[in-house]
């Protein structure tokens, strides 16, 4: 059986670890085909060959600038390649603090030399982009130019300082005049990875009637700047089993632990309200969600998938809250 791959579960939290150990798999490759190929260079040193063979010679500010990498990263690499020969720098003939660097003949011959297995990775990388999807450049691309309009770092400062906590998420129970809300949130997330179904419809036009009227609960989250952003139900099943349903949180406010808190607050009541079987019905697909349920207490549970799960053609994950 395949292990799981952890950062799938981690999902957008690990973008850094998963973009860094992409990179590091095709730069070990590089490496390998430039070894099999027979050429003495270290795959880093690819775009400042590559630049200086098309433009003749750079600056370090400007080659920095061009590739977009800091200066003291293009400093070693001029280190590194003078030392092999394949660079030279001369001084600017109006400042002789500047320096340009340029391809030397030997630089020179052996890009040329490369140039068939240079056209061969780049067909090479072009079936691995076609084979993952035809946009798999093209999001690179803007990524990196979200980057540039706002960095990592300032979109974590900006959202850590609205970042919603116990104090300032407000917990309500459910009124008529919530209903939209329930149906609302809902309808966003199961349209997004599934197909609403037979009973989606039943119970998100008539939660009065389905869940508050047979004994059921239903909670809604509440955040500053937002309204409300997230929803969960009890829907009584029995007089001892109670399924908690219908857990969502708008896509605008992901990321900020509502899911969390509302599911800590939605356990806490089914603890007060003494109820022996509570358990709930999922996908694999909802990976983010079901790393949260089992974190909270509850665990897959056979007997629960053979007792419920027909309730939903997309449900092949059953769970039950052990505490």
């Amino acid at each position: 059986m395949n292990q799981s791959d952890f950062l799938d579960e981690l999902a957008e939290l690990a973008l850094g670890s998963r973009l860094k150990r992409l990179s590091d798999r095709l730069l070990s490759d590089a490496s390998k085909i430039y070894k099999t190929c027979g050429h003495d260079i270290q795959p880093k040193w690819f775009a400042l060959l590559a630049l200086l063979y098309q433009k003749e010679k750079a600056s370090i500010v400007e080659a920095a600038e061009s590739l977009g990498v800091s200066q003291p990263a293009i400093s070693q690499f001029v280190k590194e390649m003078l030392s092999k020969g394949l660079i030279i720098s001369n001084p600017s003939s109006r400042d002789s603090r500047r320096k340009f660097i340029s391809l030397s003949e030997q630089g020179y011959q052996k890009v040329l030399a490369m140039q068939p297995m240079w056209q061969a990775v780049e067909q090479a990388a072009k079936d691995l982009c076609l084979e993952a999807g035809d946009e798999t450049f093209a999001s690179i691309k803007r990524l990196e130019k979200s980057l540039d309009r706002q960095s990592l770092l300032q979109r974590t400062l900006s959202n850590l300082e609205n970042t919603p906590t116990n104090s300032n998420v407000e917990i309500l129970e459910f009124s008529e005049d919530l209903s939209d809300h329930f149906k609302f949130i809902n309808e966003e997330w199961i349209d997004e990875m599934f197909v609403l179904e037979a009973s989606d419809k039943e119970i998100l036009n008539h939660p009065q009637e389905i869940v508050i009227n047979n004994g059921g609960k239903i909670y809604f989250a509440k955040i500053p700047r937002l309204g409300i952003v997230g929803t969960c139900a009890l829907l009584k099943k029995d007089a001892n089993s109670f399924e908690l349903t219908k857990m969502g949180v708008l896509r605008k406010a992901r990321g900020h632990k509502v899911g969390e808190i509302l599911l800590r607050h939605v356990i806490e009541q089914a603890n007060k309200l003494n109820i022996k079987n509570l358990y709930l019905l999922t996908n694999s697909k909802c990976e983010a969600a079901i790393h949260l349920y089992l974190k909270f207490g509850f665990k897959h549970d056979l007997e629960t998938m053979k007792r419920y799960a027909s309730k939903y053609e997309r449900c092949n994950v059953a769970m039950r809250y052990f505490g």
